[in-house]
């Protein structure tokens, strides 16, 4: 299969699959959401509004997002607002945005920048540039030597074995995608300007890395990796004293390259009089403590933890330094540079998200060693063995992948008791088993209502007779499940009674038991006025046992939906199946809208 027919299925085929999973609901779960909102403010602000100080965002938020989505982007100062984002993912996405506003026109769809027209070619401008992406990108394996076989391959388990693939169909306004393209472009064109002392190609590449430092100035690291391109850091300095003996092109592209890249201080000095400014505030690197185990391997964030594809890309450059140590080991040596700066940023996990987000932009990299191992393959192992392998290797992230958007894996606060309780489990009654957020602001800026019972005294709830003093983890009581007592303390709460309508219930409380393997669990119900339950689910909470005869701290959440009718009750209790004892103190019930 050719290449331009490999990109044009996988182009065509995420179309197809984001229209039938992810495009039916855009006007009740826009697309241009969290930093996407940031990155996509300028477009509206330039072509539509005028407005650089980005008046126009609060009377857009209240349409389109509910307060609990509305991202906080913008910087106010005595001089102006800037943007907390950089312009960069704005200017790639233009054209997209351009039809957005045509095509709103013509079906009388408001033209405000973000109706669904404009969520739909946001979505649209994420798949298109996946596919340049790809397209550079294989067309510089194919001219490093690699055969089609190792190129296609390559293409693909980067394109749906890595997290490249959320980041286009269920985050595409956020910036990943966009500097995989500029930087697959990038490297293209500096390989074929310094392999064929092609002039056009350097003024390409100028552009394209202007663009990278626009999306993210810290991406302006991928300079350094053009050692990689030209056989190591000599041919890299004979490449350049070639093009300085022609000093116009080389010039002719610093100066393009520049120029693109002083769009962003041209914005600041128009919002504030000083080309300078830093949007991100108290934010900033450590690079004297990098948290450089946790972003590789944590079951957080870990990059090899949620691509596990990259280890065969490592592999690949350990395999292919024993036949071209200089350009290999620079690879290797600029990946660990890369992966340095990203564990020194102050939130090294860099907030809600699939994986590691931070390294996508790198992938091209990661590329050239998975596609060494798939070319040559390793000691006795053929190309052929690492293809198999690398497809089990994807169908682990497409399984992950699908855990992630269904709220399955949460989005932050995994550790790995966590992680093997849900490794490639998709029942639904798994989703939102485990919070994003630990402790009482799980859910911070939701509607909330919360309920607790330190077992102190009688609250008037069921099995309160299984009240004792004989273990407790604070005070005097807790509530104790015998041998022979398959359930345990049980709380009802009228939906009258409450001040808001929940479609989530979270209980934590701390629970002890005589054997580690006791199979307790809660219970939760929805019960309407006639006694019937509906919404019936269970928590197992074995796996969050710190050990036997030890008080631990366990959580079960419950995506419930809104009860059908105010009479109706919740109800919550534990419940148990084999003949362990069983304590529970400090029970909290968190009644949660999220909607």
């Amino acid at each position: 299969m050719r290449l331009r027919t490999t990109i044009s299925l996988v182009f065509f085929g995420l179309i197809c699959f984001a229209g039938l999973t992810r495009w039916q609901t855009l006007s009740e779960d826009p697309i241009i959401q969290t930093d996407g909102q940031g990155y996509h403010a300028y477009l509206p602000a330039v072509f539509i509004y005028h407005d650089l100080q980005f008046d126009f965002v609060d009377s857009l938020n209240q349409t389109y997002y509910p307060e609990d989505k509305r991202a906080r982007f913008i910087v106010p100062s005595d001089e102006g607002n800037v943007n907390k984002y950089f312009v960069g993912t704005a200017i790639v996405q233009a054209p997209f945005f351009l039809v957005g506003c045509a095509v709103s026109w013509v079906l009388g769809v408001p033209v405000d920048g973000y109706s669904w027209p404009f969520q739909l070619m946001s979505a649209f401008a994420a798949i298109a540039c996946l596919s340049l992406g790809l397209w550079y990108l294989g067309r510089l394996l194919l001219a490093f030597g690699f055969n089609r076989f190792a190129t296609l391959t390559t293409l693909l388990f980067i394109s749906f074995g890595t997290n490249l693939l959320h980041y286009t169909l269920y985050a595409p306004a956020m910036s990943h995608v966009y500097s995989f393209f500029t930087i697959s472009a990038f490297l293209f064109f500096i390989h074929k300007a310094f392999s064929e002392q092609h002039g056009r190609s350097l003024l390409f590449a100028a552009v394209a890395v202007g663009l990278t430092v626009l999306i993210r100035p810290i991406n302006g690291l991928v300079v350094f990796g053009i050692p990689v391109l030209t056989s190591g850091l000599f041919g890299t300095v004979y490449g350049l004293e070639t093009f300085l003996s022609e000093k116009k092109a080389l010039f002719t592209a610093i100066a393009i390259g520049l120029l693109v890249v002083m769009i962003q201080p041209f914005i600041y000095f128009l919002q504030t009089g000083s080309p300078i400014v830093w949007s991100y505030q108290e934010e900033g690197f450590n690079f004297s403590s990098p948290e450089l185990m946790n972003v590789l391997f944590s079951y957080r964030k870990g990059l090899f933890v949620y691509c596990p594809i990259l280890f065969l890309a490592v592999l690949g450059m350990v395999s292919g330094a024993i036949k071209e140590t200089a350009r290999y080991a620079w690879l290797m040596f600029f990946l660990f540079v890369v992966s340095w700066v990203i564990a020194s940023w102050w939130m090294w996990y860099y907030g809600g998200s699939y994986g590691h987000r931070a390294f996508i932009e790198y992938y091209p990299f990661f590329a050239i060693g998975l596609a060494s191992l798939l070319h040559r393959g390793w000691w006795l192992f053929r190309p052929w063995f690492f293809a198999l392998l690398g497809l089990v290797l994807v169908g682990v992230q497409l399984v992950q992948t699908y855990q992630y958007n269904i709220d399955i894996i949460p989005f932050d606060n995994m550790n790995k008791a966590k992680y093997w309780n849900l490794f490639l489990r998709t029942g639904n009654d798994l989703r939102w088993y485990y919070p994003g957020y630990e402790g009482e602001d799980s859910y911070l800026g939701k509607d909330s209502v919360v309920v607790k019972n330190d077992m102190e005294s009688e609250r008037g709830w069921g099995n309160e007779d299984q009240r004792t003093n004989q273990h407790s983890r604070e005070g005097n009581f807790s509530i104790a499940m015998g041998p022979t007592q398959d359930y345990g303390i049980t709380f009802r709460q009228p939906v009258s009674e409450l001040s808001l309508s929940p479609d989530v219930v979270r209980v934590g409380a701390w629970v002890k038991s005589n054997s580690r393997s006791s199979n307790v669990a809660f219970v939760f119900a929805i019960e309407d006025s006639t006694g019937a339950s509906y919404c019936w689910k269970s928590r197992a909470l074995r796996p969050q046992f710190a050990g036997r005869n030890e008080w631990s701290w366990v959580e079960a959440v419950f995506k419930c939906g809104f009860p059908r009718d105010s009479t109706d009750k919740f109800i919550l209790y534990p419940m148990k199946s084999d003949r362990s004892t069983v304590y529970f103190d400090d029970i909290q019930v968190s009644f949660i809208t999220t909607q």
